[in-house]
């Protein structure tokens, strides 16, 4: 083999540190791949629970418009706000009113005491709260109008509600999240002969 055919020395001192760096530009660029993808499941994880909680408060809503329903001739006396902040105590207090008592259960409710993990209530919303209201401008004598209100805690930062439950009770109007039901009670009467 001749002298011009042989690579120089330097030329292949060149050649073997091309190969490590290649390598290491390779493992940079998965890693930053891989911190992308946990980023990603972590918006996920947040996303599923934040969707979780406005499923449970739908039906938590639902719940107070349907026992508000089966007792309506006393739905005036369901209008309260800040429902579920403190604890109800016992719901089979004797005397108490089914209006009462059907508050006192969806605090329980609110609260998350349907589920627990040793003591602590974990079935429910962060930091949930229920207001009920009456909404004065569209009922009449023959149909009243209530607005049953869940607020709680969310996770990620969003725009602010209008309604005003749960308004400024929360580190930031911009995790407030509420869902809303306008229930509508007819005022039957009796018929007449």
């Amino acid at each position: 083999m001749s002298n011009a055919m042989k690579p120089s020395l330097a030329v292949r001192h060149r050649e073997r540190g091309a190969s490590l760096l290649e390598v290491l530009i390779a493992m940079l660029v998965v890693a930053f791949g891989l911190l992308g993808y946990i980023a990603l499941q972590g918006k996920s994880v947040a996303a599923t629970m934040e969707g979780a909680q406005r499923t449970q408060a739908l039906m938590l809503v639902n719940d107070l418009a349907q026992r508000m329903e089966l007792n309506r001739w006393n739905a005036d006396a369901y209008v309260a706000n800040d429902i579920g902040v403190t604890a109800p105590g016992d719901c089979t207090t004797a005397g108490w009113t089914q209006a009462q008592r059907d508050l006192c259960e969806w605090s329980l409710n609110i609260r998350g005491a349907a589920e627990t993990v040793g003591t602590s209530q974990v079935g429910a919303m962060l930091a949930a709260r229920g207001c009920v209201s009456k909404l004065s401008s569209l009922s009449t004598p023959a149909m009243h109008y209530y607005q049953i209100t869940l607020a709680w805690q969310g996770i990620n930062a969003s725009a602010s509600p209008v309604a005003v439950c749960g308004k400024d009770a929360y580190a930031s109007e911009n995790t407030r999240r509420v869902v809303t039901a306008v229930v509508q009670v007819a005022q039957l009467q009796e018929a007449t002969p």
